[in-house]
């Protein structure tokens, strides 16, 4: 190739500024190519893997309405047997004495979380009982 090269150089850039000339010209219907090429690959692969397209779609959904585990939109959102599942794994996993005490600080740390979430659940709609202080001790009446 490169006696090829060295025998007709003038033919060589003129092919080079021939080929950058026709690039330049044709540029649109270039771009038009690689997006319509790209676009029937997509759809081809959207086509095939509809299924999977959509049961992940659907995980997204649900990701975006209830919110990531442990965060407070999730706390709100989750139900009630949710939660205590959550708490039930937090307390083993902080009881395993195998897991650093780092770790199991952190445990520790989210499980009044979980209880609060779990306490707003089951209070809802209902009239704060006992334990109350009263004036004249715990649990006694005020009377």
């Amino acid at each position: 190739m490169d006696e090829v090269q060295q025998q007709h150089p003038e033919e060589m850039e003129k092919d080079k500024k021939g080929f950058v000339k026709w690039v330049k010209e044709h540029k649109d219907q270039l771009a038009l190519a690689g997006v319509s090429v790209a676009a029937v690959i997509a759809v081809i692969l959207g086509l095939k893997n509809k299924d999977s397209i959509t049961n992940v779609w659907l995980t997204l959904k649900d990701e975006i309405e209830k919110g990531k585990p442990l965060s407070a939109k999730w706390y709100e959102k989750a139900d009630l047997e949710e939660l205590k599942d959550v708490r039930d794994s937090v307390q083993k996993a902080y009881l395993n004495p195998e897991l650093s005490m780092e770790i199991r600080g952190h445990l520790w740390d989210l499980l009044p979380v979980i209880d609060n979430a779990i306490g707003k659940r089951e209070w809802a709609g209902k009239e704060y009982g006992f334990p109350v202080k009263s004036e004249h001790g715990w649990h006694l009446p005020s009377d």
